[in-house]
């Protein structure tokens, strides 16, 4: 069985976010009643999700192997070239996409997103990337940094009309695609999931995806209760 990786779904985007290593540990919070003068209340509180994550380019480009084979059987001049491919990238390339969930960029809602480890496991329906804390923690001879943590906080997004088309997809399944649009940000919108794009494919016979145009009719099947 092949490893899965906790996934990050931008509503909008069609390219996940993939982590490099898998959480060891994934912590819950969820507040519940409350009470004040002997009397109990409760009502809809958001659940936040907090985990670190663990990045390491060199592990992603050691190989201590090819580096003796080479330095053995190939000239220096080779030798060092070959090695030289085999520098660690620098870490902020896989941790900048996690880190800009937190920007504002001009927009008035952060981006929404959906935790999913593995399939049908679904941690956050929908979500937003409340804060972050980034620790760079090892560094090339130049600076450049190939070792990192994040420690994430997702908060859950208390929308119940979306909880409800989610739960329930009863709306109007005609839909008539937009400039701009592909199956991937549909069926973002249509069910908080860009990667369920090949099931609007499948019912509407699309043999390329690719090539839906503005003002094509589509019918948007309900979202299959075991995903």
């Amino acid at each position: 069985m092949a490893l899965e990786k906790l996934t990050i779904l931008i509503e909008g985007k069609p390219k996940p976010i993939k982590a490099l290593f898998n959480p060891q540990q994934i912590q819950v919070t969820r507040s519940g009643w409350s009470q004040w003068n002997g009397k109990f209340f409760g009502r809809d509180q958001p659940t936040s999700i907090s985990l670190m994550l663990f990045f390491d380019t060199t592990l992603l480009r050691s190989n201590s192997f090819l580096s003796n084979l080479a330095a053995d059987n190939l000239p220096s001049i080779v030798s060092n070239k070959l090695i030289s491919t085999l520098r660690p990238e620098d870490v902020r390339i896989y941790t900048q996409p996690i880190y800009d969930l937190t920007r504002k960029a001009g927009k008035e809602k952060p981006p929404f997103c959906k935790l999913r480890w593995g399939y049908g496991n679904v941690l956050l329906e929908r979500c937003f990337l409340k804060s972050v804390t980034k620790t760079l923690t090892h560094f090339l001879e130049d600076g450049t940094p190939v070792r990192a943590t994040m420690n994430c906080n997702f908060e859950e997004v208390l929308d119940q009309s979306f909880l409800l088309k989610v739960r329930n997809p009863i709306d109007d399944p005609i839909r008539v695609v937009k400039r701009g649009e592909t199956l991937s940000s549909i069926a973002a919108e249509e069910f908080g999931d860009p990667a369920l794009w090949r099931i609007i494919a499948t019912a509407n016979q699309l043999d390329n995806p690719r090539q839906i145009v503005p003002g094509q009719r589509l019918t948007v099947p309900p979202r299959p209760t075991d995903l």
